[in-house]
């Protein structure tokens, strides 16, 4: 196939089938991703349509159904190493696939989330993905529920979306076994409240993880805070000033381990000799601490793909109001535990 661009102007479907020696219908349905095409079909629709310079009608599609080329990204937090990598990562995505994507901070303050969605709305945004507040209001509901929509990371029973997430539970449980291993015996849990479903999803997972071994968390070791660095500073004095200090610690939230480090030094405590740690994300700079941290890897990558397919799917349905809408999906990716110098087994 040539991939130079037709001398007529702007590419169009019907370029894009000549090239190929398709039907146009059959390029229009792989570009919304038609359920009944196979994906062969799709992949090779997509490539010639990069290879001509397509990405801009693909928008314009979009155009031509009453939306603009914006994909909302409404997250609580963009300091977190978590939401910045995932929202790089997600952009480019919707880059590649001719969309913008406009980035908007919560704080987890659910009347900002409410204006933020309903700003997206009013720009008339292709689809949304939202990391949604523990409570959002009904008015945030009743937006969402017009307009293609995914929840990621966190999930709320009232949003009837697709969802991404990560497998929160299996994530602890690998961490707590890891030291478990390791034969440590008290070990402390500093996570997100459970409030919100990841939280309560990685202390079960912590709490399964004794369970196996026939042993039971001490509940005075256990702390869940707000995700905010101000708690987490907090809640890992707490443990450091139990009567009996723990020999190892899990740090369930990525914004939570860069405190419990900065206590754990502040009171003049060597890791991993006077405590293991296990933390969470694994930012490049954990593999430059001295030791080099043991950490629960996310899957940015994996989870922004699946972020993207789900989502371009919903708006590629929108597009064709003859089909059923599919039902929502769930969709759960499991961290990986990356073992390095912070955690070693019990003297």
């Amino acid at each position: 196939m040539a991939s130079s661009k037709p001398a007529h102007g702007p590419v169009t479907i019907k370029d894009i089938a000549a090239a190929l020696g398709i039907s146009h219908t059959t390029v229009s349905r792989a570009l919304n991703d038609h359920p009944k095409l196979s994906d062969d079909t799709k992949a090779r629709v997509r490539q010639a349509a990069q290879e001509l310079g397509y990405v801009l009608n693909a928008s314009g599609r979009v155009l031509r159904g009453g939306a603009s080329p914006l994909v909302g990204l409404v997250i609580p937090d963009i300091q977190n190493d978590f939401y910045s990598a995932i929202a790089k990562r997600l952009a480019e995505r919707c880059r590649d696939a001719g969309f913008q994507m406009v980035l908007a901070i919560t704080e987890d303050d659910p009347q900002a989330e409410c204006g933020e969605v309903q700003a997206l709305i009013q720009a008339r945004a292709a689809g949304i993905v939202i990391t949604p507040s523990p409570a959002p209001l009904p008015r945030t509901v009743e937006l969402l529920a017009g307009t293609p929509a995914l929840q990621l990371i966190r999930s709320v029973a009232t949003l009837a979306t697709d969802v991404v997430a990560m497998d929160d539970a299996g994530a602890a449980h690998a961490a707590a076994a890891h030291l478990l291993s390791l034969g440590h015996r008290r070990i402390g849990y500093v996570g997100g409240y459970g409030r919100i479903k990841p939280g309560r999803d990685r202390l079960r997972g912590f709490v399964r993880a004794h369970a196996e071994a026939g042993l039971e968390p001490d509940p005075d070791l256990v702390v869940q805070v707000p995700p905010r660095q101000e708690f987490g500073a907090e809640a890992m004095r707490r443990l450091l000033a139990a009567r009996q200090r723990p020999t190892a610690v899990v740090i369930g939230s990525s914004e939570l381990t860069i405190v419990a480090l900065a206590v754990i030094r502040e009171h003049g405590l060597s890791i991993p000799a006077d405590i293991s740690v296990v933390g969470y994300g694994d930012p490049k700079w954990y593999e430059l601490t001295t030791p080099s941290l043991t950490a629960i890897r996310l899957p940015i990558d994996a989870l922004a793909a699946s972020t993207a397919e789900l989502l371009f799917a919903r708006i590629g349905a929108q597009a064709r109001p003859g089909d059923p809408a599919p039902a929502p999906r769930k969709i759960r990716i499991r961290p990986e535990l990356i073992a390095r110098g912070s955690a070693v087994p019990r003297r």
